[in-house]
């Protein structure tokens, strides 16, 4: 199977795109960092995986259309996408300044439709396809100290969902994925701190992976992981 990642340089993304292409999946890397992107490419070849970096900024259609038709040219076709890209800025509504609020609007939401928006055209010729939407527990449940943050994910929950009902008759699987707590090793993280109750990016690849290999006629429409210890 052959998947395009967003946001694959680092964190969850980063998580997702090793963990598939250890389990066999041909794995499309896009990011705005080259150097990140080139290190994980080597790292995934060396240990005999499948892979194909473009950089593009996603927050740009052109940039974004560019590169998802390079992947799918070097990859010689496409199965699914995850968007994954996303930018979290935990501030409250007094705290948060203009220029952060439209960079969460533009990578997390605007982000998303300029890819999904891309890919579909492969996905509708072929008629078969899946489009992974990494959310949020905060795009289910208020965040306080974070609206910004989660009026993004909410935004992404409620574009996957319809989305689902657009291009369901195309053949098109649409999942939802809401992660809880990840030891994502931002530098939001106090490294100082025990992250070891969190989820891992590996984890997260993994519930990906199953969500992925479900049987053509069906779906999983949503799933959350989640840590099962608590902080």
């Amino acid at each position: 199977m052959k998947v395009i990642v967003t946001g694959a340089s680092k964190g969850i993304g980063k998580g997702i795109a090793s963990f598939l292409a250890m389990d066999g999946f041909e794995v499309g890397l896009l990011a705005r960092s080259r150097d990140l992107l080139e290190d994980l490419r080597q790292s995934i070849e060396e240990q005999g995986g499948t892979c194909f970096a473009a950089t593009c900024d996603l927050r740009d259609p052109d940039s974004t259309s560019a590169a998802i038709a390079a992947t799918v040219d070097a990859l010689d076709g496409v199965d699914a996408l995850v968007n994954n890209a996303g930018l979290v800025i935990r501030k409250n509504v007094f705290d948060i300044t203009l220029d952060e609020w439209r960079a969460m609007i533009d990578t997390n939401i605007n982000g998303v439709y300029f890819a999904t928006r891309a890919v579909l055209p492969y996905l509708k010729s072929q008629q078969r396809g899946h489009i992974v939407n990494i959310s949020s527990i905060s795009g289910k449940v208020p965040l306080s100290g974070g609206s910004g943050y989660a009026a993004t994910k909410y935004a992404v929950t409620g574009f996957s969902q319809s989305l689902f009902h657009e291009v369901r008759d195309y053949g098109i699987k649409v999942t939802t994925v809401y992660p809880g707590s990840v030891d994502s090793e931002s530098h939001r993280h106090d490294p100082m701190a025990d992250h070891s109750w969190k989820v891992t990016p590996a984890e997260v690849g993994a519930a990906v992976r199953d969500v992925l290999r479900t049987a053509p006629g069906t779906v999983i429409s949503e799933i959350e992981v989640r840590p099962l210890r608590k902080a």
